[in-house]
């Protein structure tokens, strides 16, 4: 079993990337970041957890901390402190930490020296779409191993950098993938009608 556990994850949100202004030509992307935290990822059973850190955040109200069940379709929005839950349907598989199936190899480079073996890393550049949310990606993934370092994504209405740090390839706490006994009862929310739970718009508004 190949399990993911990515130690850092940092989401940027890219304002304005392609507005052009009347005589000044393109403008600089005005980047954000929406999230810092810890997750890990189970590529055999396809569950994934993650946890917000307050590391680069403001915030007073509950850190988000969400676990995705891709094969069951849902997702769980849990509130340790208050010992609460919610219980959502995820309504498309794709996400960062996976390269998808029909994704399309583009191009094999060196990050670093092409020359020191010691001073660079092989990596793939894939791209595809995602046929659900109409929305387009570019994963940066190592050679041979195949871990995703970087996933790029974009819809007509969003542009989300995901930059992950500190891989390694076991899950050494699989106790988190297990359900808190107070979300067990929860009965699954209606989704508000024409939104879609996906994983990307549901980090789009962490």
């Amino acid at each position: 079993m190949q399990d993911f556990a990515f130690a850092a994850l940092s989401i940027w949100l890219c304002l304005g990337a392609t507005a052009l202004a009347e005589s000044h030509g393109p403008q600089h992307c005005r980047g954000e970041i929406k999230a810092t935290g810890h997750y890990s990822y189970d590529s055999t059973d396809k569950k994934l957890r993650f946890t917000e850190s307050e590391m680069h955040l403001n915030k007073t109200e509950h850190l988000e901390d969400y676990l995705m069940l891709f094969e069951e379709g849902v997702f769980y929005d849990i509130d340790m402190k208050n010992q609460s839950c919610k219980k959502m349907s995820l309504h498309s598989h794709a996400h960062a930490l996976e390269l998808p199936a029909g994704a399309a190899h583009q191009v094999e480079l060196f990050l670093g020296s092409d020359t020191v073996q010691e001073e660079n890393i092989k990596v793939n550049i894939w791209m595809g779409s995602v046929a659900e949310t109409k929305g387009q990606y570019s994963v940066l993934t190592t050679v041979g191993e195949c871990l995703p370092l970087s996933t790029f994504y974009s819809t007509d209405s969003i542009t989300l950098l995901f930059s992950n740090s500190e891989v390694v390839t076991e899950v050494k706490a699989p106790e988190m993938f297990t359900l808190p006994s107070f979300c067990e009862a929860v009965e699954l929310e209606e989704t508000p009608k024409g939104q879609k739970n996906d994983f990307f718009n549901i980090f789009n508004t962490v």
